[in-house]
């Protein structure tokens, strides 16, 4: 299966194109909002998040 891209506009993460899409094949996403366990900055769902 091929991916198209997760549309997705956080532009800090390092696997962002163009502020428009993933580069990933696969990602995890959480529903967690517990923001003191996340250790990320940037406010998402998305457990692939890396910075550039």
């Amino acid at each position: 299966m091929e991916n198209h891209g997760v549309f997705c506009d956080v532009d800090a993460c390092a696997h962002n194109i163009d502020c428009q899409k993933c580069d990933l094949s696969q990602i995890k996403i959480t529903h967690h909002t517990d923001n003191a366990s996340s250790g990320v900055d940037t406010p998402h769902f998305c457990q692939s998040y890396e910075q550039k």
